[in-house]
């Protein structure tokens, strides 16, 4: 087998279809120990070819980066995201340790959380989402995310309507107190005024940046009452 970073090497997306292919395909031979090598490597003008070997190689041949793999849809942006992905779904409850390992010390990262209910979650089976229960109920305690792991408990009918609706009730009396109290602690600032202020500058980097420096506090703080709202 020809050199591991020599063929990767070759998935760069200016390559030609051919040699791109070849690559891929003697790619399938690559041992356990070096299929870390396949995550997101080098520049992302790779992680494209880099996904379709890993689609090809498949589960269980892929079970040593399974963790790796999840962090490749932090951002479905990224190239290979898209092929990953669905991949993952297939995967089904071999996935789900991982999940909780995200969903227990990573869930400040909103948008990782955002994408794994997207992506993965919602095509979930009753049985698979009984098994993250526990996750999912802390996560509802939280902000943007805490929606969507409400409406999944109860699309599965582990939370009732009645009792979707009290935790809603709840958050939104918690939220208008929150309101108040930024208010009286951040006086005078108006954030329609401050958004008014950045949008004249956006078109001009180093403005823009100075701006958003000149004003961080207000900015928090505006980020903090939507949030509550």
């Amino acid at each position: 087998m020809e050199d591991i970073q020599a063929l990767i090497q070759k998935l760069d997306w200016d390559t030609s279809e051919g040699e791109q292919a070849e690559a891929i395909q003697k790619l399938q031979d690559i041992q356990d120990a070096e299929l870390h090598l396949l995550l997101q490597p080098l520049g992302k003008e790779y992680w494209g070819g880099a996904a379709e070997v890993i689609v090809k190689l498949g589960y269980p041949r892929v079970k040593p980066i399974l963790p790796g793999l999840l962090e490749w849809i932090q951002d479905m942006n990224w190239p290979g995201s898209r092929r990953i992905a669905p991949f993952l779904r297939e995967v089904g409850d071999p996935l789900i340790p991982y999940i909780q390992e995200v969903f227990r010390n990573y869930s400040q990262d909103e948008e990782w959380m955002y994408w794994i209910f997207e992506m993965i979650i919602v095509y979930w089976n009753k049985e698979q989402i009984a098994q993250i229960q526990e996750e999912l109920i802390r996560l509802t305690g939280g902000t943007t995310i805490a929606l969507k792991a409400l409406r999944t408990l109860w699309v599965h009918q582990i939370y009732s309507g009645e009792a979707v609706l009290l935790i809603l009730a709840d958050k939104k009396q918690r939220a208008r107190a929150e309101i108040v109290e930024l208010d009286s602690a951040y006086p005078g600032i108006d954030c329609e005024a401050l958004q008014r202020g950045f949008r004249e500058v956006i078109s001009k980097p180093g403005l823009s940046k100075f701006y958003i420096e000149q004003h961080q506090e207000e900015f928090n703080f505006c980020d903090r009452k939507i949030q509550s709202s």
